[in-house]
């Protein structure tokens, strides 16, 4: 049961951060608003992993999928507000940014590594599993050789990794717009422990 007890945390965790982002006005600064755009999408990836997860014949080798787009895009959007130079965030809104999902985490941690903030420290809390899905090729294959036979249910840790993953990533999500929007020090984030999304 300690997925299922995962995936209702997950669950309150999305629209928590759902009621946060939604119908909040849109900066007039162009690198804030795309980064907002992708941290909204990511958000919706987020979503997306528990809907696929929870459903009667759970998804899991789509879930597994969506966890790498998910990353995509938040990290793009640490990207475009820490890193992205002024005629980077003009390419991107024409053609994206053009950067692998190990360069965008790569040049973001490189800017963060050894900052104070909650960005910083939910990257440091949970680098271990991002580097291991970004940096060791795809994980949710792992999952067909380890087993005997055809089955598309995967474990429940691997599973239950997965969910922790994607909470920390939209935990990142949330923490990097209060940092844009200039709302991160009304309400510091909690540092995320394994299977508790932070209130």
């Amino acid at each position: 049961m300690e997925l299922e007890h995962l995936l209702a945390k997950a669950e309150s965790l999305a629209y928590r951060i759902s009621s946060e982002l939604n119908g909040q006005p849109l900066p007039a600064d162009p690198r804030a608003c795309a980064a907002i755009g992708c941290l909204t999408v990511a958000q919706q990836h987020h979503s997306a992993i528990i809907i696929l997860l929870r459903n009667d014949m759970p998804v899991h080798a789509s879930a597994f999928a969506l966890i790498r787009h998910q990353i995509e895009t938040a990290f793009n959007a640490l990207w475009l507000w820490y890193c992205a130079g002024d005629d980077e965030v003009e390419r991107f809104l024409q053609d994206g940014s053009g950067k692998s999902v190990r360069q965008l985490v790569a040049q973001v941690d490189g800017v963060l590594s050894g900052r104070e903030g909650a960005e910083a420290a939910i990257i440091r809390a949970h680098w271990s599993q991002l580097s291991d899905f970004v940096f060791s090729g795809e994980r949710r294959i792992r999952h067909w050789l380890e087993s005997n036979e055809i089955d598309a249910i995967y474990a429940e840790d691997a599973v239950a990794e997965l969910v922790d993953l994607s909470n920390s990533i939209a935990e990142l999500g949330r923490a990097t717009y209060r940092s844009l929007s200039g709302t991160a020090d009304k309400d510091e984030l909690p540092l995320p422990v394994r299977g508790q999304a932070a209130n």
